[in-house]
């Protein structure tokens, strides 16, 4: 459906019809995504950590890093960290060296619920072609520029 149908609201330039579009259809994925996760239990945010870590060696990594690489930048990490430890999915190790410093490491029960929530968000969330993909990250990549 066009952005025009869905809000009912003219548009004055192309721009704004696509900025306007960007923001809806992000809100949009958000709540499918939100949706499709809710039988694994998992926020998006929190399925978002999960995936850092796995994508790190040993499945491990600083919070500093995992603060870092969040799509949705939120303050309160620590709180996002142990609500994924009481779940058990991650554990806290500290460094030896430096106390200060510590590590959170992807227990097997979270690495297999990351895999699920993946599964389960590329089976639902929206059908575009590789192709397809590739054009829409080539043009936000741009608008990022």
């Amino acid at each position: 459906m066009k952005i025009e149908e869905e809000l009912k609201h003219h548009f004055e330039s192309p721009q704004q019809r696509a900025a306007t579009n960007i923001i809806f259809t992000s809100n949009w994925i958000l709540n499918k995504i939100a949706i499709a996760l809710k039988p694994t239990g998992l926020s998006l945010q929190q399925f978002n950590v999960l995936s850092i870590l796995h994508g790190q060696e040993k499945h491990t990594a600083p919070v500093n890093l995992i603060k870092d690489r969040l799509i949705d930048r939120m303050p309160n990490v620590s709180r996002l960290l142990n609500k994924l430890m009481e779940k058990g999915l991650i554990e806290k190790e500290r460094n030896l060296t430096d106390q200060r410093v510590v590590y959170i490491k992807l227990t097997s029960r979270g690495l297999l619920l990351k895999e699920q929530a993946r599964i389960i968000i590329n089976e639902g969330v929206f059908k575009l072609s590789d192709q397809q993909s590739d054009s829409l990250n080539n043009l936000l990549e741009i608008i990022r520029k």
